[in-house]
């Protein structure tokens, strides 16, 4: 495989690693570690096969959209109101998780050079992505690939200096009353959806290549976050912070803040960037903006938000994931069996899913994000 072809890769694995893999570590202790497992194995499955027909969704369609306007092409306005509100949802929930845990990155990454405020060091992060958004997708795509080689290097770096730590007592089973916790969390982490139609726009003139560089940028994601649970959860245990870094400290010392918080900048960056990029391509492609008001539409508004105290990482990752990362994906079964019919363009691959299998994928999704509300 060529370069685009990891190039493609690349996007997706930005579009899908960020923050949320700070909370998978604190989800899997309180829930039990087999619990959590069989939630990031499932889930990982599911959101594999939405990838995919999502990406059979993009091929069956000669003009290029984001999801918003698939559902407005396939479904209809009063269908793509309801994806529109998970949609920002989603998105701007998880712009603004990223803007409130960069800048605890930065501070322990430069505190010895630079002493900044937090939410100054948040808005330094914020200025250097949305000059990368600006200047456009070329630019996001090779800084993908090189956020995720290095990425990969970092999480391998922790589990070989923390595997002489870790504690086979610190795994537990199960645990009754939170085993539903991990659910809301490995949904908002591995959630790439935004980087389908991007991986599509790196491989222009390759589309036959895009099947297996949805199936290999989904299952690269659920593999690092599965180790660097294993290693956080293995050494800290009951200790096991809601960021997982600092949960460290009293078993790896220091440096582990600061490994930590290089791997946590990594991903923040690549899921800002990539994001960002998928909302501002909507607004152009969708809603008819301007590229500079587009930028804007997607920068501002979460930025805002933040500047206006909104800052609880675990009740954002949690809502997001739960419940607008379910309802969006509801949505793109219906889209899918939509599009398999009404597309104009004949795809390089395609799925024949029975319907029962369909309703069984919309019902799981729905009932998931029904309990996140009940339980929240």
């Amino acid at each position: 495989m060529d370069k685009r072809f990891w190039y493609a890769v690349a996007t997706l694995v930005g579009s899908t690693v960020g923050v949320g893999i700070y909370g998978i570590p604190f989800a899997f202790q309180k829930s039990g570690f087999f619990v959590g497992f069989l939630f990031l194995t499932g889930i990982s499955g599911l959101l594999l096969l939405t990838n995919l027909l999502y990406g059979e969704i993009v091929l069956r369609t000669h003009q290029r959209h984001q999801f918003i306007g698939y559902t407005y092409k396939y479904l209809g306005p009063v269908i793509r109101k309801i994806n529109l509100f998970t949609f920002m949802l989603g998105i701007y929930g998880a712009l603004i998780g990223t803007i409130i845990v960069s800048g605890g990155f930065l501070s322990n990454i430069l505190y010895s050079w630079f002493r900044f405020s937090l939410a100054g060091w948040s808005t330094f992060f914020v200025i250097i992505a949305a000059i990368l958004i600006f200047r456009g997708l070329r630019t996001v795509s090779r800084i993908d690939f090189s956020m995720m080689v290095i990425f990969g290097v970092i999480v391998a770096i922790i589990g070989l200096w923390g595997a002489r730590h870790i504690d086979v007592n610190n795994f537990t089973f199960a645990v009754r009353d939170l085993w539903f916790l991990p659910f809301g969390v490995i949904m908002f982490a591995m959630n790439g959806i935004s980087g389908v139609p991007l991986a599509r726009e790196t491989l222009v003139g390759r589309e036959g290549d895009l099947k297996k560089a949805l199936t290999v940028g989904t299952l690269i994601p659920a593999a690092l976050y599965l180790i660097f649970t294993f290693v956080v959860t293995g050494i800290s245990g009951d200790s096991t912070s809601p960021d997982a870094i600092s949960g460290l400290l009293g078993f790896i010392g220091p440096k582990a803040v600061f490994i930590g918080s290089m791997l946590g900048l990594l991903t923040s960056a690549t899921i800002f960037l990539n994001l960002g990029t998928a909302l501002k391509e909507s607004f152009q492609q969708d809603f008819r903006f301007k590229h500079r008001w587009a930028w804007l539409l997607a920068i501002l508004p979460p930025y805002v938000l933040f500047l206006s105290g909104i800052r609880n990482f675990i009740d954002i990752i949690g809502l997001v994931g739960g419940v607008a990362v379910g309802i969006e994906m509801i949505v793109l079964v219906f889209l899918y069996s939509k599009a398999r019919k009404a597309g104009d363009r004949m795809p390089e691959y395609s799925f024949r899913l029975p319907m029962p299998v369909l309703y069984l994928m919309m019902l799981l999704f729905a009932a998931g994000a029904a309990y996140t509300i009940l339980v929240n």
